[in-house]
């Protein structure tokens, strides 16, 4: 019989994750392991904590992903077979002979399993109790603790592993094991295990080489612990419920129903012989279980009492043999079409669901009004519980598009069109699949009175195709992708958020030449579609401009600012930028862009840009750089040309050109010619112009500076703008900023000012290393940025070859710019930022000195009047300092460094000349500093190391007649004798003297701090 099984998306899958994580309620300590959440075998895991089988860790933890050692696994079987007793001091005097368990936690427990033959020794007299234990060698253990003879099955020899693999496989105890049986096991799989092997039944004896089992079917379960088996289809719980109720019924929290209830004396999953009690009607359990459960046949294991609902359930799990078919319900118009080859039919008796919500009995049962069971997107489960071929159960799962109408984090409360009727929901009553707010389109599905909410995946781009399937279904392609119509509701669309897709109408709505966002349900079909956001606009500042004629041909040209910083040469986009920023609309009667508006468009274009050509009509003859100091909206396409969407006019220099140059047709923008009347300061939220009129200025806001050709900028946010000076009083008519709202409001997107006032300015620093000649025209330097990226930058060789033409010439610091990829470096001077480089090391927290004399050569225990003169830098959270000792141009980024007390590196800094504040270090070891990992430290020195009790302490005897220790042998001596005593490289230790004289030596697990190092000289 086949079983169709297909996948649901991973949005679904996401929304139902949180309904399937469910353990056993009388799992009292399972609930109290800190890591609970990381436990992927819940219930085997809550079902032995409950038996006493496995305990956590004493922090509280159970460590999931913690290996099973030996001597653990011999306790948990012990415990197992003494009927979840611990045993282990009453097996500690066995004497197993075993010579490595003398003084073991856990020997107790290894004698008996070993005296028992259920776990072997390693053939030598040991047994290896800390080694890990494998799946294989667990299930052997296993194997044998219920009967089976090792010698007789094949457990032991070459072929061991194959033969208990087999095994194992067969009995069920790898069932929903799918990892390396040769791996070791960590806990979380080592209780799937055991889970799994206390429902094998136990072998009584062997009869001619074949297990017998015993009469009555016993397990391990049955045997030691009493446990009896429970059957029965879950019709609720505290998801949903299956009772001809509505989609928001639901049990209370530790409550499942079942129907067709059936006790076992036995608890065997395999058979069903043995004592069996058939109860009528339904019974309620205390435990919970997933809402997958719904409507199929699971397994309780229970402690029985003698009212059975009030038993102990200790685990639950699904029945192997229930027949269930999954699926989208697309290309189907009934279910017996859909389970056509399954084996499985539909009957007078099959229920039917839509979101756990009754529908109806019968053949078949419509999803809507009007509708059959052709919807694709709609997830469906039908359920044949007895494995008779007659269907129990057709579940449809039906999620909505809609979308978040209102979201309040401080109420905690969010309104969703269609969900909830369209009221306020808690967000207690909804699961979260992914994080929404106000606007955001949604999935959700409702049931047992909880909403599921997720974010839908969409796709962009054109249909290019519209066909038909072999089932003539129509779909269409979009990159290159075949996609079909969904036919979940979609609320968003009947409040006009987005256009409902209709597969019938997609030649025209959308159509083939329109570039749209296409809105997908779970299971990938398309529900809606909507056109793509606007992107962001880009503004830019004319730097240059020119337009020339070449026989018939027009083209043109902008140099611009770009509002990150970066300048560019662009060529333009002629006709497109001729229409969108120069055809003067709000003069054209008709409206229509036809060739009289067409050249009066380009003329336009031409006088804005300025040309050295001769221009017959001199009305439209403007000099070379016309547009200089003018700021645009622009698009740059993949081929770098330009196309001017719209101009703004430089305040201070009126630009001539016809038509307006500004595009306000869609009442969008407008723009503002202003004088201040208040000086506007970095910082200031609220720019003030004119006699009244007061604009906001945001972090966002991008201001623009053009004063001439030699001094422009632009800044974003009103921390980074420039002081720009008020009108003189009384002055009026000069025009000093033009603001750009939108809308028309009061907040001022972009700002163009016609001066700014000097102050230090930010540059952009970089250290070079070394350079290689790439041709005549460029020199590539490989350098590293103040972000500590490492990386190659062209610069032009006939400007800068002599400034990188010997050695003295790279360990250096430059500023630099960027234009079309070409650097351009500058010294770093003046401007407020400047460089010193010289030896440097700190002085206390926060603060460096910089002075020659501070060489790291002064012997261990002579003064140094020279550590404490110099001059002093202050270091900064913000102060970026790289390590680059032994950095290359083959590397990516260099490590982040630190200055140490007292002892030197070489240093080379930008820092802020008014409070002597470093910007950026580039570091490194002084010559002959640090030790290699390989270097051998003098042999003649006694170095002796105390870690592992406070105080710490570092001892150095150092014999007779030896030189006085250098401080960078100091420290290279404590390097060696910690990583010797914690064996581990000497480059993972980094030990550094503390301003208070003693030591913090740093290792890859612990940073021990106030170390004493003491040296004692002629002590050998």
């Amino acid at each position: 019989m086949r079983n169709l099984k297909r996948a649901l998306s991973l949005a679904l899958a996401a929304v139902m994750l949180i309904g399937m994580m469910v353990v056993g309620a009388s799992a009292a300590s399972y609930d109290d392991f800190t890591d609970r959440d990381e436990i992927v075998n819940k219930d085997a895991v809550s079902m032995l904590t409950t038996l006493g089988v496995i305990d956590g860790k004493t922090d509280g933890s159970f460590d999931p992903e913690g290996t099973v050692r030996r001597d653990e696994m011999a306790k948990m079987i012990s415990v197992i077979m003494n009927q979840g007793v611990d045993n282990n001091d009453l097996f500690s005097g066995v004497n197993s002979k075993l010579t490595d368990i003398g003084d073991n936690w856990a020997k107790g427990h290894i004698n008996y399993c070993y005296t028992l033959g259920i776990i072997a020794g390693r053939g030598n007299g040991t047994f290896d109790p800390a080694a890990s234990v494998t799946a294989a060698e667990a299930a052997k253990m296993l194997l044998v603790a219920a009967g089976y003879d090792p010698s007789i099955e094949g457990f032991v020899g070459t072929d061991w592993a194959i033969n208990t693999n087999a095994k194992a496989s067969a009995l069920g105890i790898f069932r929903n094991f799918n990892k390396n049986v040769m791996l070791p096991l960590n806990r979380d799989d080592a209780a799937l295990l055991i889970y799994n092997a206390l429902d094998i039944e136990m072998i009584q004896k062997y009869e001619n080489g074949y297990a017998i089992a015993y009469a009555d079917r016993r397990t391990i379960l049955s045997a030691m612990y009493g446990v009896y088996k429970v059957e029965g289809v879950v019709v609720g719980n505290k998801w949903a419920e299956l009772e001809e109720t509505d989609y928001d019924a639901a049990l209370k929290d530790g409550k499942t129903t079942l129907s067709n209830v059936k006790l076992y004396a036995s608890t065997t999953a395999s058979t069903e012989k043995g004592e069996v009690v058939e109860y009528s009607g339904n019974i309620s359990f205390n435990v919970d279980t997933t809402v997958e459960m719904i409507g199929k046949t699971v397994t309780l294991y229970i402690r029985k009492t003698t009212i059975l609902a009030d038993s102990v359930v200790l685990g639950v799990t699904t029945k192997d043999s229930v027949n269930v078919v999954e699926g989208s319900v697309a290309n189907e118009s009934a279910v017996k079409d859909f389970l056509k080859g399954t084996g499985l039919t539909v009957t007078s008796d099959t229920e039917y669901y839509v979101n756990y919500g009754y529908l109806g009995t019968g053949n078949s049962a419509e999803i809507y009004d009007n509708a059959d069971f052709n919807y694709n997107g709609i997830k469906v489960e039908v359920i044949d519980n007895n494995n008779d071929g007659d269907v129990d159960y057709v579940l449809y799962l039906v999620e909505t598009l809609s979308y978040v109408k209102k979201y309040s984090s401080k109420n905690e409360t969010l309104t969703v069109p269609a969900m909830n009727d369209g009221k306020i929901t808690k967000f207690e009553d909804v699961v979260f699949a992914d994080e929404v707010t106000t606007d955001d389109l949604v999935l959700f599905v409702e049931y047992g009175g909880r909403d599921y909410i997720s974010t839908p995946e969409s796709v962009t781009g054109k249909i290019t195709r519209i066909d038909r399937d072999a089932e003539k279904e129509l779909y269409v392609t979009i990159e290159g992708d075949s996609y079909y119509q969904s036919y979940i509701p979609d609320a968003a669309a009947e409040d006009e958020v987005v256009e409902h897709f209709d597969i019938t109408e997609a030649a025209t709505d959308p159509g083939f030449d329109t570039e749209v966002i296409f809105i997908l349900d779970s299971n990938g079909y398309i529900v809606a579609y909507q056109a793509p956001e606007a992107a962001a606009p880009n503004y830019a500042l004319v730097l240059g401009s020119a337009w020339t004629q070449n026989a018939l041909t027009k083209s043109g040209q902008l140099s611009i600012l770009k509002t990150d910083k970066t300048e560019g040469t662009y060529t333009i986009n002629w006709d497109a930028s001729a229409k969108a920023a120069f055809w003067d609309k709000a003069s054209d009667a008709d409206g229509k862009y036809d060739s009289a508006e067409k050249k009066a468009a380009i003329a336009a274009l031409e006088a804005y840009l300025g040309t050295r050509d001769v221009v017959v009509d001199d009305q439209y003859k403007t000099p070379l750089n016309n547009a200089s100091g003018s700021v645009i909206k622009y698009a740059i396409d993949d081929d770098d040309v330009i196309t001017i969407k719209s101009v703004m006019t430089n305040a201070a220099d009126e630009i001539a050109y016809a038509g307006n140059g500004i595009d306000e047709s869609d009442g969008a923008d407008t723009t503002v010619d202003s004088y201040l009347n208040r000086k506007y300061e970095t910082g200031d939220g609220t720019l003030y112009a004119d006699a009244d009129s007061k604009y906001a200025v945001d972090l966002n806001t991008i201001a623009f500076y053009y004063a001439g050709e030699d001094d422009y900028g632009v800044a974003i946010g009103y921390d980074e703008m420039y002081d720009v000076a008020a009108n003189a009083k009384g002055d009026t008519d000069t025009k000093t900023v033009q603001v750009w709202t939108t809308e028309g409001g009061k907040l001022a997107d972009v700002l163009l000012f016609n001066s700014r006032e000097d102050r230090a300015v930010d540059k952009d620093y970089l250290y070079v290393l070394s350079a290689n000649a790439l041709t005549s025209k460029i020199l590539e330097l490989n350098v590293i940025f103040e972000d500590g990226t490492v990386d190659t930058i062209e610069v032009s060789r006939e400007k800068y070859g002599d400034d990188f033409d010997d050695d003295a010439d790279f360990e250096t610091v430059w500023a630099y710019s960027v234009k079309d990829e070409v650097y351009t470096l500058y010294e770093v001077t003046g401007e407020g930022y400047t460089v010193a480089a010289d030896n440097a090391h700190l002085i206390k927290k926060g603060t460096i000195v910089m002075n020659a004399e501070t060489d790291n050569e002064t012997a261990e225990g002579e003064e140094n009047t020279a550590w404490n003169v110099g001059d002093y830098y202050t270091i900064t959270s913000k102060s970026a300092v790289w390590d680059i000792t032994d950095v290359t141009k083959d590397d990516d980024k260099a490590p982040a460094g630190e200055f140490l007390y007292k002892t030197a590196k070489e240093a080379i800094i930008v820092y802020d000349t008014d409070v002597n504040t470093v910007l950026v270090a580039w570091i490194k070891d002084l010559p002959g500093e640090v030790a290699d990992d390989d270097e051998e430290i003098d042999a003649t020195i006694d170095v002796t190391v105390n870690l592992s009790d406070v105080p710490f302490t570092v001892t150095i005897d150092v014999p007779a007649g030896h030189a006085t220790l250098k401080a960078y042998e100091l420290n290279s001596l404590v390097k060696a004798g910690v990583a010797q005593e914690l064996a581990i490289k000497s480059s993972e230790v980094d030990p550094t003297v503390a301003a208070d004289g003693t030591w913090i030596i740093k290792t890859p697990d612990i940073t021990y701090q106030s170390v004493t190092v003491t040296v004692n000289y002629a002590a050998i």
